[in-house]
């Protein structure tokens, strides 16, 4: 599949659609800034398709280009303000608990960036530490500490909220 022709390139963004949603939103927490932000990030993803070299890299490389996208726009317009939606699948696919899902989802959606979006990007999205570099354009070892901060503070909410 040659990433030139449209439909392969359509089908590629289908199959980063949910990881380009919780990105965006993880970033700027509102639905409809994340349609926005996904919908640019394609239109420059498709005009820039020559600069990815290695198409089985597309994921982190469409993945830096929302990221990119989201920043961007925060800086543009500082009048987006964070909203409390739902940010993240609640349906009980694996049996699991909802009420836990829904106390993690709640802890995730508390955090500030830029852990909010390493969570997100490493648990919910399964990349790894060097992606999450790639994508966020810093390095390995910023990651390594945003993860483990974050991890400190999802550990925190969790004793308040069952100690408090």
């Amino acid at each position: 599949m040659i990433l030139t022709d449209k439909d392969a390139f359509c089908e590629n963004i289908r199959l980063c659609e949910k990881a380009m949603y919780s990105l965006a939103f993880s970033i700027v927490r509102s639905d409809s800034d994340a349609g926005e932000i996904i919908s640019e990030s394609i239109y420059r993803a498709y005009k820039n398709l020559g600069t990815l070299k290695n198409e089985n890299s597309f994921k982190p490389w469409i993945l830096r280009i929302v990221h990119n996208t989201a920043v961007e726009m925060i800086r543009k317009n500082s009048k987006i303000i964070p909203t409390e939606t739902t940010l993240y699948n609640t349906c009980d696919s694996n049996g699991e608990d909802i009420t836990v899902k829904l106390a993690v989802r709640d802890a995730v959606e508390r955090l500030k960036q830029p852990y909010r979006t390493v969570v997100v990007l490493f648990y919910y999205e399964n990349l790894s530490v060097s992606k999450i570099a790639q994508i966020t354009n810093t390095n390995t070892v910023a990651v390594k500490k945003q993860l483990s901060r974050a991890r400190k503070m999802l550990r925190e909410f969790f004793k308040e909220d069952f100690n408090g």
